[in-house]
């Protein structure tokens, strides 16, 4: 899987706006304990943690805290599917989308 994913750049976040960033992006996986997440679609999203456990939202409600909340709004924007951070480097994949001629 690791092939599929590319290294944010500084340039990725040119028009985001702020905190979004590269070192917001690190920043929060490294406070949270983070590894992956995972975006399915609508507001399906699966968020682990670096020892494979799922990452639960801390509110009685269905959020999970505002600076994860943020990373997963970037991902719906961009269509990015997947965030993973592994040994200091943030990748990321897009979505992939199903062109008009593969769907008929």
């Amino acid at each position: 899987m690791k092939e599929d994913l590319v290294e944010f750049q500084d340039e990725d976040f040119e028009f985001a706006d702020p905190p979004m960033s590269k070192d917001f992006l690190i920043h929060v996986f490294e406070k949270y304990d983070l590894k992956y997440i995972f975006y399915f679609g609508g507001d399906m999203f699966y968020v682990e943690m670096t020892g494979g456990e799922p990452f639960i939202p801390f509110y009685g409600g269905v959020y999970y805290v505002e600076e994860v909340e943020l990373i997963m709004d970037l991902m719906v924007r961009e269509r990015i599917s997947t965030i993973r951070y592994e040994e200091g480097c943030m990748l990321k994949k897009y979505a992939s989308s199903v062109s008009e001629t593969d769907g008929m």
